[in-house]
């Protein structure tokens, strides 16, 4: 609302003063509510599926009736936003009333009869079946949020986003242009919004605001004002669509052009499966953007024959439990990477094409219950959470717990498949390990015709005096413990060999080259298996890139090309950003994510640190970070941002953070063929590690 008929005139004898408390005895004209409203609703209107109402200068019977409306239309059931520019004021009782046109002044005794009350209209909601959110942009609007509080978040039907904490004034409708800056930047794809999130989490959205307006009021030099809201987590909070979302898991995943997965179906797998890690790994390439209708997943024939052996006729002796463990880069990801995708009934008929690859006499047969969880970063609460969904488990009463998820599964008529990897990445690995996996490896069901619970297989870094425990039980003579790292050294030159060869056959470079690309194979396989120390086939897969590039014809360019063969992630990232036209934020990008914690930093977050690394201290646009992440996307590994819902950018292993922390920024520095043998020392093994 932007006219009041008890306005101050201009006339007054006062000095006009934008920033000037707008309580008064009278109301102030607000001159930018016109233009801002309608900016919100156009914003609004680019994200939801109907073009919503806007309702200008409306006197307090019409927005009565609006608001009556409102609950009218969610008391059965659906949603609804309402955005509301105005004058503002604490009644008795600290309710929050909202200005009309036809108001009384703030002194009148009769003031609470002509402004609307929100105090009154969030009890009014909470009698409905629907939701409903609340952008309040008034003064002391965030009293709007303390009723709110006062329910239980599954009870709670009214959501509040605030301009202002309830002691505070709202300045010139910056509220409203932020909220409509971010409605613009989400309509046009700049906030990285992940595609599988089918809504925007309302705590990106108000945190998104918040930064805005602390931009707006800094660039007009006012101090600072501060956006506050009710608890906004949870999956109960969709209200405003991703206009980003992308349900075909092909379009997801970047896979429509090379992999035939129409016949999966994404409603038959839990989001919580983390389909993207465990078809990379088993495919063999770096990232399923690079997937094509072959799996190159090579050598470890003897450790998949034992899996397949365990799942097959394990029952008999009871064995529940099979570890997976390795230093990383050794391919643990990509043994239960196969085992995921073969075994789980939706993944197996969408990748059957894939997984053919892979000789039968080795491949898990499709089970009919498989829960997957690839558990970097997460709690045991979430694990818990995800393995229920994944079976398809009801809810009990008070929600689950570990051992109510324990009871859970050792009562199914069949037994499922749980297979967890990254454990040692976990949270909370240890409670996980304690609360969770021993209970699931240890308990027998004595009511029914079954041994076990479940069968387990876990993935885990040989962080043994951390997880004591579950080395312990993968110790028992009834279990199965397999140790990447206990090879045959001819077994794995073989093997990398094959994978190789394999690898380049796909490129356009060695199609017709199969009598060059043998012996290139061969001789690369030689050198990665005599030099190398840990993750030796991530590091053929990244030896690939380099030899199709080199192409070498005759015998002295093979030697040249071996010579320079990048034997450290560092090396080649070094022959990368050395090429002539790298992209100037290239560098930068990834330094900021070297300095990164957890799983990893959004875009938004990468353009504020990556100048610190720019040889000018520029400032990168949108479209620069954008750019710079596609062009070194060979080095990342993406998560989403479980509050947020935003993806998240992190480097796939340790050795290049360290190396980035001794050459953060572009200048003098080491050559890429100085660490072609790993001179800088070490294989990098930690917690970001690709495994």
């Amino acid at each position: 609302m932007s006219k009041f008929q008890l306005a101050l005139s201009d006339n007054d004898g006062e000095e006009d003063n934008p920033e000037d408390p707008p309580e008064r005895s009278t109301w102030r004209e607000l001159k930018f509510a016109e233009h801002l409203g309608g900016l919100v609703a156009e914003r609004l209107s680019g994200v939801l599926p109907g073009p919503p109402d806007h309702l200008h200068n409306p006197d307090y019977s019409a927005v009565a009736r609006r608001m009556d409306q409102v609950l009218g239309d969610i008391e059965e059931g659906g949603d609804a936003i309402v955005h509301v520019l105005s004058h503002g004021l604490i009644l008795q009782g600290d309710d929050l009333g909202i200005v009309a046109t036809d108001s009384l002044p703030s002194d009148h005794r009769h003031v609470a009869r002509t402004t609307f009350r929100i105090h009154n209209f969030l009890t009014d909601a909470y009698t409905c079946s629907g939701r409903i959110l609340l952008l309040l942009d008034v003064c002391h609007s965030g009293a709007g949020i303390d009723w709110t509080r006062k329910i239980t978040f599954p009870d709670r039907r009214a959501f509040v986003i605030a301009a202002c904490p309830s002691n505070e004034q709202a300045w010139e409708g910056r509220f409203s242009q932020a909220v409509s800056d971010v409605l613009k930047g989400v309509a046009q794809g700049h906030n990285e919004i992940h595609p599988s999130e089918r809504f925007l989490r309302l705590t990106w959205f108000k945190d998104a605001v918040h930064k805005r307006v602390r931009q707006l009021c800094t660039d007009a030099g006012h101090p600072v004002q501060e956006v506050v809201s009710s608890d906004l987590y949870g999956l109960v909070t969709q209200f405003l669509p991703n206009p980003w979302f992308r349900e075909d898991p092909a379009e997801v995943l970047g896979l429509n052009n090379y992999w035939d997965l129409q016949e999966f179906i994404v409603g038959s797998v839990h989001p919580s499966l983390d389909v993207n890690h465990y078809m990379s790994r088993a495919s063999g390439r770096e990232t399923t953007q690079q997937a094509q209708l072959t799996c190159h997943f090579s050598g470890r024939e003897a450790e998949l024959e034992r899996i397949r052996d365990w799942l097959e006729n394990g029952a008999e002796e009871g064995a529940t439990l099979c570890v997976v463990t390795g230093s990383p880069g050794v391919g643990k990801s990509a043994l239960l990477g196969v085992v995921v995708c073969c075994a789980h009934p939706q993944l197996a008929k969408g990748l059957k094409p894939v997984m053919q690859s892979i000789p039968k006499k080795l491949r898990p047969d499709p089970r009919s219950r498989v829960a997957a969880v690839h558990a970097r970063g997460m709690a045991l609460s979430q694990v818990v959470e995800a393995v229920a969904a994944q079976l398809d488990l009801p809810l009990p009463p008070g929600g689950w717990t570990a051992q109510k998820l324990v009871d859970a599964v050792a009562g199914l008529a069949e037994e499922p498949l749980i297979v967890m990897d990254a454990l040692d990445e976990a949270t909370e690995s240890v409670q996980i390990t304690v609360e969770l996996l021993l209970p699931l490896a240890n308990r027998e069901n004595r009511g029914g015709g079954r041994r076990r619970a479940c069968q387990l297989m876990v993935g885990v870094r040989p962080y043994w005096d951390k997880l004591p425990q579950l080395a312990e039980a993968a110790g028992d003579a009834r279990q199965s413990l397999i140790n990447l790292d206990a090879v045959d050294r001819v077994g794995l030159r073989d093997a990398l060999d094959s994978y190789i060869d394999d690898m380049l056959s796909d490129t356009d470079t060695y199609l017709t080259r199969g009598e060059e690309r043998r012996r290139v194979a061969q001789r690369a396989a030689e050198r990665i298996e005599s030099r190398a120390e840990g993750g030796e086939f991530l590091k053929a897969q990244l030896s690939v890139r380099y030899l199709e590039a080199a192409a070498p014809m005759t015998e002295n360019e093979l030697e040249r090309a071996l010579s320079g063969l990048p034997l450290t992630f560092a090396a080649l990232l070094e022959t990368q950003l050395s090429e002539e036209r790298t992209h100037p934020w290239a560098r930068p990008v990834l330094a900021t994510l070297a300095f990164s914690a957890g799983s990893g930093m959004p875009a938004e977050a990468i353009a504020d640190v990556a100048p610190e690394f720019h040889p000018r201290k520029a400032r990168p646009t949108r479209a620069d970070i954008r750019s710079a992440l596609d062009h070194v996307a060979f080095y990342l590994r993406h998560d989403v941002d479980p509050t947020y819902g935003t993806t998240l950018y992190r480097l796939f292993h340790q050795e290049l953070v360290d190396h980035l922390h001794r050459h953060p920024r572009s200048g003098p520095g080491p050559s890429a063929g100085s660490l072609a043998d790993g001179s800088e020392g070490g294989s990098g093994a930690g917690p970001v590690t690709a495994s």
